[in-house]
């Protein structure tokens, strides 16, 4: 692997905590274009966080009030290009869920999402996690190929989670 100074993205890319209320716009638009990317619309962003999504930087409040590494930005230059939301299985607190993974579209299939990954794992493992877990859309091919390359491994459906894929990895 090529020295962290010398990589073409040294001192560009930082990830720093969600500010719910201060990066409501980003997070808005981030989550509905999720949405979309994953589902093909925006209907269940609209039904879930109300129709401009004014609930759902409240729901990642929530879940980053317990650790505030569960909700993170990575950005470039200052500029959010992703985010990641984490949270902790209330049954099962060695299980560490990601909630949403979300990359900008021009950002896409250039390596930030092994970004998220490396994130996620270190930020659920430092919180007592053992292994992870996260819902996908069978639909979303692109984002099962990234799950699979990055060592996820597919589950049994949850539980009332009706067209999802459980994926896991151990941390």
């Amino acid at each position: 692997m090529a020295n962290s100074a010398t990589h073409k993205y040294a001192g560009a890319l930082a990830f720093r905590p969600a500010r719910p209320l201060a990066d409501s716009a980003t997070l808005i638009a981030f989550g509905r274009d999720l949405y979309i990317e994953s589902l093909g619309s925006d209907a269940g962003f609209r039904r879930d966080y109300g129709a401009r999504g004014q609930k759902f930087p409240l729901w990642i409040a929530a879940c980053s009030a317990s650790h505030a590494d569960f909700a993170a930005l990575l950005t470039e230059n200052g500029e959010a290009i992703g985010f990641v939301v984490l949270g902790r299985n209330s049954r099962d607190r060695c299980l560490g869920h990601v909630h949403h993974f979300y990359m900008a579209p021009f950002h896409r299939g250039q390596g930030f999402g092994g970004l998220l990954d490396d994130y996620a794992r270190a930020t659920l493992r430092n919180a007592g996690c053992r292994r992870a877990r996260l819902n996908v859309t069978p639909i979303n091919g692109r984002a099962i190929r990234f799950y699979q390359a990055q060592g996820w491994e597919k589950k049994q459906p949850p539980r009332g989670g009706a067209g999802l894929l459980n994926m896991e990895v151990a941390l």
